[in-house]
């Protein structure tokens, strides 16, 4: 294939966020199913992504760059956490409280910006939006499908809200993590059984999705009432299934239930872009 023609196709947005990362997420999700390092699919696809789009560049720190940081940060914090053999409530709840502190030093320069009267209550709710995702989706991390499935729901959800809020970026940033975790999940599905995705898996999916989400809210048009919709996909993930049903039948019925409760925060973006269009 012509050089040219490469270029071309990787600079396809449909490439970018959806068909590399895919296809990232998969093989690292396939070469490393029988070990515990099956949740580095969400870090292989997210940076497939970067290494398409922006690059990796850390100076100077703003706002998409302290993200990356986290996006980088948060797979080998989980990674530590997993080899440890009682990483459990104790480190959820480190791992949420950080990650609300994470979103306070991304958004808070930015919104100093605003009068503290502003600035604080959204500041506030972006960290607790972070602490809620974290500890959600990190309730599910011993089950592979369960996270896998939150992490396609809440990347379709924060992707097409960002294309509704004129958020190229974070578009297929968001639709990066949810390649990723179909890749992950698909996986699963083709093995017949579950991986071991832990917090390596769980924490950066909830941690970037949450950051992406106070961007496009911070930096671009997302409505306020959309962001906390995002914690229905998690929940939907929780969904109870038979016991007696395999894993391609778990993970399609989980991934469905997942996938249509990214639609209020569609909806919600949906309505805002429409009235701002009025």
């Amino acid at each position: 294939m012509p050089e040219n023609s490469v270029q071309d196709l990787l600079s396809h947005p449909a490439v970018q966020g959806g068909v590399a990362p895919l296809i990232a997420g998969f093989l690292a999700a396939l070469a490393l199913a029988r070990t515990r390092f099956a949740g580095l699919a969400i870090l292989a696809g997210y940076a497939t992504v970067i290494a398409l789009t922006t690059g990796f560049s850390f100076a100077p720190l703003s706002t998409s760059r302290k993200i990356l940081l986290v996006g980088l940060a948060t797979p080998l914090m989980g990674l530590a956490a997993d080899f440890l053999p009682r990483a459990g409530r104790v480190f959820l709840l480190a791992f949420a409280l950080a990650a609300a502190l994470a979103a306070v030093w991304v958004f808070l320069p930015v919104l100093q910006n605003k009068d503290a009267a502003t600035a604080w209550p959204i500041t506030a709710g972006l960290a607790l939006l972070a602490f809620a995702l974290v500890w959600l989706v990190g309730t599910r991390r011993d089950d592979g499908v369960r996270t896998a499935a939150a992490g396609v729901g809440l990347g379709v959800a924060l992707g097409i809200a960002a294309l509704l809020s004129a958020s190229t970026g974070y578009l297929l940033q968001g639709l990066g993590i949810a390649a990723a975790s179909g890749g992950l999940l698909l996986v699963q599905m083709i093995l017949n059984r579950g991986a071991r995705t832990g917090f390596t898996a769980a924490l950066p999916i909830a941690a970037l999705i949450a950051l992406f989400a106070g961007a496009i809210f911070v930096l671009a048009a997302a409505p306020w009432y959309a962001l906390p919709l995002l914690v229905m996909v998690p929940l939907a993930a929780a969904v109870p299934v038979p016991a007696g049903w395999g894993t391609w039948l778990r993970a399609f019925a989980i991934g469905a239930c997942a996938v249509a409760a990214a639609l209020p925060t569609i909806i919600a973006a949906w309505h805002a872009a429409r009235g701002s269009a009025g």
